[in-house]
């Protein structure tokens, strides 16, 4: 398995292994056989394990848990996520924390190599923010750089993960502008398929494939692998 530079963090293997297929987002299978295919995947060289809360309500982080027994093998890193929304301000470092915590303890692990939120960063005033979905899909664009931003540096100072990420697959010129920030984020999931389409995570119009984050992570040393939406492997992109 090819391996390659991923930001500022280790290298991982090109090809990462999604957690949607193990929490059977896609389809009917058994806690067992998503076990073997873990398994399966870190002998065969895949070395990221791209997991989340809601891949299973926590199932697809259980099956990693049993499958290494909060023990990885040497290299191994995984990431898993927080659908953090429109959570008021007091609510925030709470919210964090107790994601954070809970996936620790169904992956047996003390710590996350990588931790991105799961909603999407949007401009303050855009229209998408009165949409029914608003409140758990989005984070206004000033809430995460005043409040957000700065818990998840705390969480990284504590060594209770090794970066922080963003969900690249909402209004692209709010996250390009992120990147430009500091501190920027260590990684950036955005789509990477033949249709660059979000399928049905789609939450604005406009061009969001991987061509318009790249380069823009290179010139802020930010990782992104894309997403291959309705597939369980997502692919890894060289950036």
């Amino acid at each position: 398995m090819q391996q390659h530079s991923f930001g500022k963090l280790a290298p991982v293997s090109r090809l990462t292994l999604g957690g949607g297929g193990l929490g059977m987002l896609w389809g009917e299978t058994t806690f067992e056989e998503c076990v073997a295919t873990v398994q399966a995947a870190v002998e065969a060289g895949i070395s990221l394990l791209d997991l989340a809360p809601r891949y299973g309500d926590g199932k697809a982080e259980e099956i990693v848990g049993a499958a290494f027994g909060g023990r990885l093998p040497k290299g191994v890193r995984v990431t898993s996520k927080c659908l953090l929304g429109d959570t008021p301000v007091e609510g925030v470092k709470e919210r964090l924390r107790r994601s954070i915590a809970e996936s620790l303890e169904r992956l047996r692990l003390s710590r996350l190599d990588l931790f991105f939120i799961h909603s999407n960063v949007v401009p303050d005033d855009h229209p998408m923010r009165r949409r029914e979905n608003a409140a758990t899909r989005m984070t206004p664009y000033s809430r995460f750089v005043e409040h957000v931003r700065p818990v998840l540096q705390g969480l990284v100072a504590e060594d209770l993960i090794g970066g922080w990420g963003l969900t690249g697959i909402g209004y692209p010129d709010t996250i390009i502008k992120l990147l430009h920030e500091r501190p920027a984020p260590a990684a950036v999931q955005c789509i990477a398929n033949l249709l660059d389409s979000p399928g049905d995570a789609v939450t604005v119009h406009g061009a969001q494939s991987v061509e318009r984050f790249q380069g823009q992570e290179i010139q802020c040393s930010v990782g992104d692998f894309g997403l291959g939406f309705r597939h369980v492997v997502y692919r890894q992109l060289l950036v």
